[in-house]
């Protein structure tokens, strides 16, 4: 079974016994078939409200410094930031190590370094990143050379809108994409009881993917060096 928005409808249709689309009709589809497909987008929007750090959702952006440049926008999809992974790229050609940046309150860096946005003298390597009040960073001191720059984050996936799109969360999850679009259709067509039965499944759904995605255990080594005998023996002879 392929995975992919036209076969997630098809499959939220089923259960509720309603015509299949088709790979023709798909975009002009009508009633209880169109609110079948805005249930499943309603669906994983959930998911991804659930949990900021779904594993699936992570990326990495590379961005090109501007020299003289202080603050800089995010990517368009972005979610959340981890400000913990900006660096700065190695770079032979720019005689630059490889550094890690280091998180520097906004107050911080208005008290301290906010005269660097109207000089241009103190430009270098950037050894700061700052969160802005307006959902941006700056970076101090501000390049003096095009550096690369790279952070890791999490993103808000577009959509589904073509029947060939594919969601973002894996398919081995796809029954949870399904309960919670069938619990979006129940709610619409005022089923009350099939509404709580699918509401629970997709939260434990939601659950059980958070278990299985999220749960980190970090690995310990025993320390312990059990008595050898001659030690046993020499002390119970004291």
């Amino acid at each position: 079974m392929s995975y992919d928005y036209l076969a997630i409808t098809n499959e939220v249709l089923s259960r509720f016994n309603e015509v299949e689309l088709t790979s023709a009709n798909f975009s002009t589809s009508r009633g209880f078939q169109t609110q079948c497909k805005n249930a499943i987008n309603s669906a994983i929007r959930t998911v991804n409200q659930l949990e900021y750090t779904w594993p699936f959702n992570h990326a990495s952006n590379d961005e090109t410094l501007v020299v003289g440049q202080t603050r800089y926008s995010l990517p368009t999809d972005t979610k959340l930031i981890d400000y913990n992974t900006f660096r700065i790229r190695k770079s032979d050609s720019l005689d630059v190590s490889a550094t890690s940046l280091k998180e520097l309150d906004y107050k911080e860096y208005i008290a301290k370094y906010v005269e660097q946005e109207d000089d241009t003298t103190v430009g270098g390597v950037p050894t700061y990143v700052v969160r802005t009040p307006d959902n941006r960073y700056a970076l101090v001191p501000y390049p003096d050379k095009a550096y690369t720059l790279t952070f890791d984050y999490y993103t808000y996936p577009a959509d589904l809108t073509a029947y060939t799109d594919v969601p973002t969360i894996p398919e081995r999850f796809r029954s949870i994409i399904i309960d919670g679009a069938c619990m979006y259709g129940y709610e619409y067509r005022g089923e009350t009881g099939q509404f709580q039965l699918a509401d629970e499944r997709f939260k434990q759904g939601v659950k059980n993917m958070q278990s299985v995605l999220l749960n980190r255990y970090t690995y310990m080594r025993s320390t312990y060096l059990p008595r050898s005998n001659s030690s046993s023996n020499f002390s119970s002879g004291i």
